[in-house]
């Protein structure tokens, strides 16, 4: 993160991924699998389910998988608005409002042309429901289909997971039928409802999408690995925007795309010369020294990086920016000012006389910080605390939210 100089310490090396993300390698591999499977259209076992999940840490027994398909289905043929009221709906399936909630897998069979559509939930009344009622998003092949043709055009099957059930295992059987060919209205082939709410998958495409750079099912990882804050995180995601006016970000794969299969350190070079670059060719530099208490200076490469620090601390833009800095007014709790020397692009941080080390316990993850302060922004927006807050924690040795350690690296005061 070049604003705030975060440095990445991967303690680890790249063969102890599975053990510390739940995966083997990159979600990437994932999809690879899955188009593997499906291409070769032979029968699928709990081998091929395993593998293509496994960067989720979910699996099944092929006795399990064996046991759930021989089971009985339920068939609902001659579908209409009423079908959901009916008393086989009911007793099966459930409400929405329900005390139990029925968890399972269901299949779209499209009477015309055969083409099938598979799902699963754990709580099936409200995702089936959700189809007769349409208050599913208008997305991907099916859901426009049955707003355009009714759900008449459609016979409903139904695999209630109530009987043996464990957590995820409805994910499970949904991935068994996804490397089928016959599943042809669903254009992912790989389970994208996990439970846990880390399962985020995220990808790093070049601008023009032609090239895939990195992906991880953690969203963590392109914080504390490639040094990119969440606010360029976010803001790629929501408007499209590139990233160093070279890369974006996605939350589901670009079909065609061709695979870097970079290590996360030549990842890193890259970025680093990227942002050199942007910084030598767009801009001036930046400099904020807080006020009030509040002794950090930063300098910053554009004016660009500063507003998207400033906007963690309120709604921030480039013309106000520059309005304070020809003024010498503070601008939310910094006096701005241009930089005029000629300093180290990597040399973000220049008051150093703390290091706040965060790190994430679960996935060992660590990144180092130049104040309590810096350390609590960098949790915007999922955790809004101070940096006395983080403090505290440093100095009790407890666990912020349950997860993150904070440890004190430096302190000359």
């Amino acid at each position: 993160m070049k604003n705030q100089k975060l440095i990445t310490k991967l303690n680890r090396p790249m063969s102890s991924w599975p053990s510390i993300l739940g995966r083997e390698g990159p979600i990437s591999n994932a999809y690879r699998l899955a188009t593997q499977y499906v291409n070769e259209g032979k029968p699928i076992t709990a081998v091929e389910v395993n593998k293509v999940l496994a960067f989720s840490g979910i699996s099944i027994s092929q006795d399990m998988l064996n046991e759930i398909l021989s089971r009985p289905r339920l068939n609902f043929p001659n579908l209409d608005s009423s079908t959901i009221k009916t008393d086989k709906f009911l007793q099966t399936i459930g409400t929405v409002r329900g005390k139990i909630q029925v968890p399972g897998v269901y299949i779209w069979t499209h009477l015309v042309t055969g083409d099938m559509y598979v799902g699963s939930s754990s709580k099936l009344a409200r995702r089936l429901i959700g189809y007769f009622n349409n208050n599913h998003k208008d997305t991907g092949k099916l859901i426009p289909l049955i707003k355009k043709e009714g759900v008449g055009a459609f016979n409903l099957q139904v695999i209630p997971l109530t009987e043996s059930y464990t957590a995820n295992q409805e994910l499970c059987l949904e991935q068994y039928f996804l490397l089928q060919p016959k599943f042809n209205l669903n254009t992912l082939r790989v389970v994208n409802d996990y439970s846990g709410a880390r399962a985020i998958p995220l990808y790093m495409y070049t601008k023009d999408l032609s090239e895939l750079i990195y992906s991880s099912n953690i969203q963590e990882d392109f914080i504390f690995k490639l040094k990119i804050h969440y606010s360029f995180l976010s803001n790629s995601l929501k408007t499209g925007g590139a990233y160093l006016d070279k890369y974006v970000f996605t939350d589901k794969p670009v079909v065609g795309a061709k695979e870097s299969n970079m290590s996360i350190e030549d990842i890193n070079l890259m970025l680093d010369k990227d942002r050199f670059e942007l910084q030598k060719n767009k801009g001036r530099k930046v400099i904020i020294k807080g006020i009030e208490g509040n002794k950090d200076t930063i300098i910053f490469d554009s004016v660009s990086s500063c507003v998207a620090f400033l906007n963690n601390i309120a709604p921030s833009n480039k013309s106000t920016l520059r309005r304070h800095i020809e003024s010498g007014k503070p601008y939310n709790g910094y006096l701005c000012q241009w930089d005029t020397t000629k300093s180290d692009v990597n040399s973000s941080i220049i008051d150093k006389s703390i290091e706040v080390q965060v790190t994430h316990v679960p996935t060992d993850a660590t990144a180092i910080y130049p104040s309590f302060r810096k350390a609590a922004l960098s949790f915007a927006p999922d955790y809004i605390t101070t940096g006395p807050t983080l403090k505290v924690f440093a100095e009790n040795g407890k666990l912020f939210k349950g997860e993150f350690k904070i440890t004190i690296l430096k302190d000359k005061k």
